[in-house]
């Protein structure tokens, strides 16, 4: 084992963003890989956009890490979305000569779907180095009913087959997903995402010194949620089901952290329920789920959302939409509450045992499976066998 560790510790990492915005749950776990990969001894750099909206990331990375900044235009800012970035065949030599001066051991490249990035997979494929990518949603455009999806889904598919990486998903689900756009597997792996794993004996005191903060009274239920306000997180779904819960559990209390394009009409409406707060992005969001007692998740679909994860390591029991059943098989009756039309959850919510109970196999479900040692080990093999 002893030499193992030694290999390992060798290994120069690029951590490419395909630069999508700083806050999105999947630029946000490059900073946790990251995290992961240095307390096991390696060296990483990210490779980002000198747009803006990356400065946030590239602040936070230099906590652990090398930053390096570069000329680059993410798919969703060309007109013509992923057809301009595949056919970006310049722009793609030009990072491939950036990557090859760095030196990296590896490059790993983090796309949030699959068409973004494309020219980000040319580049890896003509620096010659070893390489693998993430992809966080796997779905394709036409199962999202993105306009010319047969297009879109076309020039995806002919991008990823000619790339010669191992290909990542978040979930097994998501990576048969990419089986089946693909028509093959042998290249395609499943690599849960990792999140810290919270110091729970400082619950009790941050947890009375935040609801204070917030004026939760001791005998009153509360709910968070962390996220973007943009459609696909379907924050006036949250707010629909706030409504809900309250006729059925008069004393819940609702917060929403996290801000985007729809906050100010999504304001409006949460102040005349009440009950229901919103406070802007946090850079860390532990303070709030230690002061919450269920997190509340509505998404419209998912790839594997590190703000759930991150409840999960908080102690808290996950409240989802039947919508996310089938995109989260770990979630179950063990560790979450399902919101159904029978609502039954609302017997749930009103039992501090149950919900106890929920929470303690929600903190075990997260030691075992999305700790940062087990997804940073799982990277460090592919890491290796890329390599090869």
């Amino acid at each position: 084992m002893g030499k193992r560790i030694e290999v390992c510790l060798q290994m120069k990492i690029l951590l490419v963003s395909s630069s999508s915005g700083s806050r999105g749950g999947g630029e946000i776990y490059l900073l946790y890989l990251a995290r992961a990969l240095v307390r096991r001894g390696h060296e990483v750099t990210l490779w980002a956009s000198s747009h803006p909206r990356m400065d946030e990331l590239a602040a936070l990375f230099t906590e652990v890490g090398t930053v390096v900044r570069s000329e680059y235009t993410n798919t969703y800012d060309h007109r013509t979305r992923s057809l301009a970035s595949f056919l970006n065949f310049s722009g793609a030599a030009r990072i491939a000569d950036e990557w090859k001066a760095l030196r990296p051991d590896v490059i790993h490249v983090n796309k949030q779907n699959l068409e973004d990035g494309l020219d980000l997979l040319r580049a890896a494929t003509l620096s010659k180095c070893a390489s693998i990518c993430t992809i966080h949603l796997s779905q394709t455009a036409a199962y999202l009913k993105a306009s010319l999806a047969w297009l879109r889904d076309w020039i995806a598919h002919r991008a990823l087959d000619a790339y010669n990486g191992a290909m990542v998903c978040v979930l097994d689900d998501r990576a048969n997903d990419l089986r089946n756009f693909l028509g093959r597997n042998e290249r395609i792996h499943a690599v849960a995402n990792g999140v810290e794993l919270y110091d729970l004996a400082k619950k009790p005191a941050v947890r009375e010194s935040k609801r204070a903060e917030l004026g939760i009274a001791p005998n009153e239920l509360l709910i968070a949620a962390v996220g973007r306000l943009v459609p696909q997180k379907r924050p006036f779904v949250f707010l629909d089901l706030a409504e809900r819960i309250h006729s059925r559990v008069p004393h819940v209390r609702f917060v929403w952290i996290g801000d985007g394009s729809l906050s100010k009409e999504w304001d409006e409406r949460a102040a005349r329920l009440g009950y229901v707060r919103r406070v802007g992005w946090q850079r860390s969001v532990s303070e709030f789920l230690f002061a919450a007692d269920v997190f509340l998740h509505t998404a419209e679909f998912e790839g594997l959302p590190l703000a759930i994860l991150e409840a999960l390591s908080s102690g808290l029991p996950c409240a989802i939409t039947p919508n996310l059943l089938a995109e989260m098989p770990f979630l179950d009756g063990t560790n979450s509450i399902f919101i159904s039309e029978d609502e039954v959850w609302a017997d749930v919510l009103s039992d501090p045992s149950r919900l106890d109970e929920l929470g303690k196999n929600a903190r075990q479900l997260a030691e075992k499976c999305f700790s940062f040692d087990t997804m940073a080990a799982r990277y460090e093999a592919l890491y290796e066998e890329a390599r090869k």
